[in-house]
């Protein structure tokens, strides 16, 4: 009985008596995803956070490949469902990286992060499916409608 009741201590103590985590706000999701791929033409990125403040003070710098800043309008935020927005230019190909910085909902200050995602072209963009359209229906063309193409066999 005694070893059950040592076991026992031993696995409750250190539950009871633990300390309360601050947390700290972190990012739940992105669109575009943290190191993902994103079309060309994405005009806004949106972050959904964990434990921040949606009242306090939230800042957004979203780079271009060049380096440039690329946000269009004012951030905005959604204290209901915890999800920021950011307008900005269409997005062009290349490497694009997101700094923010929120208000953490326990009171601990601020917290800040980044993350880099990548823009692609469009799939289905560009000359290749209406190049095989051409094809498909050129070489057709080509044996039916040529002069002599349908001889009639006498």
């Amino acid at each position: 009985m005694r070893r059950v009741l040592a076991v026992f201590l031993l696995l409750i103590l250190p539950i009871v008596g633990a300390e309360p985590v601050g947390a700290h706000a972190e990012i739940r999701e992105s669109d575009p995803a943290r190191d993902g791929v994103a079309p060309t033409g994405t005009d806004e990125i949106t972050m959904t956070f964990l434990a921040f403040d949606a009242e306090g003070p939230v800042t957004v710098d979203v780079h271009g490949p060049d380096g440039a800043h690329i946000e269009t309008g004012d951030i905005e935020v959604s204290a209901r469902d915890s999800v920021v927005t950011v307008p900005v230019e269409p997005l062009e190909e290349g490497v694009h990286s997101v700094e923010w910085s929120v208000l953490a909902d326990d009171g601990d200050g601020r917290t800040s992060g980044s993350f880099t995602f990548t823009v692609e072209p469009k799939a289905g963009t560009g000359p290749g499916i209406w190049l095989i359209w051409a094809v498909a229906i050129a070489i057709p063309a080509f044996v039916f409608l040529r002069p002599g193409g349908r001889k009639k066999k006498a």
